[in-house]
C-alpha cells in the first residue's frame, strides 16, 4: 500500500463526484491537458479583481488604477495565449468589457468597511485528512464579517446555491479558522457584452450556512475524503459519468470520445503532458 499524501481540494472533491475516469486521469495518473478558456478566464478575472480590491489605496486615482488592472489582465492573457498556442483574442476582448463593468458596478454597490484578506488560502483537516483551498476574499460590512466569492458565468443561475459544497466548505474553513462569518457575498458576473449583462452586470447573493449545518457538512466530507483517500492508497473501481455539461466543461472530453471510437483512451492520452505529482492545488481551477 502507498500512503496518500495528497491534500484535497473542492475542486478534486467536485470531481471525484462527478466522474471516476476523469478523477482517475487527473489526480492519478497525473494527465494535464492545460487550461481551457473557461478556466483561462477564470484565472485571469480572479487574479484582476484580487489586484483591484487589494491596491485601491496605492493608485492616486480611480482611472490609475483600473488601467493598472487591465495591464495585468492583458499580460496574463499574453501568457496564456503562449501555453495554450492559441489566439486569445476574441475572450481578451470580451474581458475588457466586462472588467471595467465589474468596477464601476462595485464602486456604486460595495459597501466594505474594510478589506480584511485576499486570496486567503486555508487548510484544516477532516479526521486527519487535509483540505485547502483559498476563498477570494474576506470583508468586514458594517460590524459583520462576509467570505467573498466570484464566478464568471454566461447566465446566472442561483438555485443550487444554498446546497452549493464550495460555499459550505468556504464557511466550515472561515470557522475552524476562527473567522466569524456572516456569510458569503457571492458574485457572479456576466461573461457578456449585450442584454442583460449590460443592464444588471452582476448578481450578488448573500449565502448563509448555520453551524449545525455545516456539523453534518463536515461528517459528510469526512466519508467521501476517506473513500478518495483509500483509493490513492489501494486502488478501486474506475468508471465514465458522461452528462450534456462533459463537451464545454472537461477537458477529457477528446479522450472519453477516442473511448466511444475504438475503445481505447491511450491514443489520446498519449498526446497529454503528465504533470509531477504535487500537493493539490485550488486556485486557477474555474470552470
Amino acid at each position: 500500500m502507498t500512503e496518500c499524501t495528497r491534500k484535497f481540494s473542492h475542486s478534486s472533491m467536485s470531481t471525484w463526484r462527478r466522474c471516476r475516469a476523469r478523477y482517475n486521469w487527473s489526480y492519478i495518473e497525473n494527465y494535464s491537458p492545460g487550461s481551457g478558456l473557461g478556466q483561462t478566464r477564470g484565472t485571469v478575472g480572479h487574479a484582476a479583481l484580487a489586484f483591484w480590491y487589494g491596491n485601491r489605496d496605492v493608485y492616486e486615482t480611480p482611472e490609475d488604477l483600473d488601467e493598472a488592472t487591465m495591464k495585468l489582465a492583458a499580460d496574463m492573457y499574453t501568457k496564456a495565449e503562449i501555453n495554450m498556442d492559441q489566439s486569445l483574442e476574441e475572450d481578451w476582448q470580451l474581458m475588457q468589457v466586462i472588467l471595467p463593468r465589474y468596477f464601476d458596478w462595485a464602486r456604486a454597490n460595495d459597501n466594505f468597511r474594510k478589506i480584511i484578506s485576499l486570496e486567503q488560502k486555508f487548510e484544516f483537516t477532516v479526521e486527519g485528512i487535509p483540505v485547502i483551498g483559498y476563498i477570494d476574499g474576506v470583508v468586514q460590512v458594517g460590524d459583520s464579517i462576509w467570505l467573498l466569492e466570484h464566478k464568471f458565468n454566461k447566465q446566472v443561475s442561483m438555485n443550487h446555491i444554498d446546497l452549493d459544497p464550495q460555499m459550505s466548505i468556504y464557511l466550515l474553513a472561515a470557522y475552524k479558522a476562527g473567522i466569524e462569518a456572516r456569510g458569503v457575498l457571492f458574485n457572479v458576473i456576466r461573461v457578456a457584452e449585450g442584454g442583460i449583462a449590460q443592464k444588471e452586470p452582476v448578481v450578488r447573493r448573500q449565502v448563509y450556512r448555520n453551524i449545525e449545518g455545516l456539523a453534518v457538512v463536515e461528517q459528510e466530507m469526512a466519508l467521501q475524503l476517506k473513500e478518495m483517500k483509500d483509493f490513492h492508497e489501494n486502488g478501486g473501481v474506475i468508471y465514465r459519468n458522461p452528462t450534456k455539461d462533459c463537451s464545454w466543461d472537461c477537458s477529457f472530453y477528446n479522450v472519453c470520445l477516442s473511448v466511444n471510437d475504438n475503445g481505447d483512451a491511450q491514443s489520446v492520452l498519449r498526446t497529454i503532458p503528465i504533470k509531477p505529482p504535487v500537493v493539490e492545488q485550488e486556485k486557477g481551477e474555474e470552470i
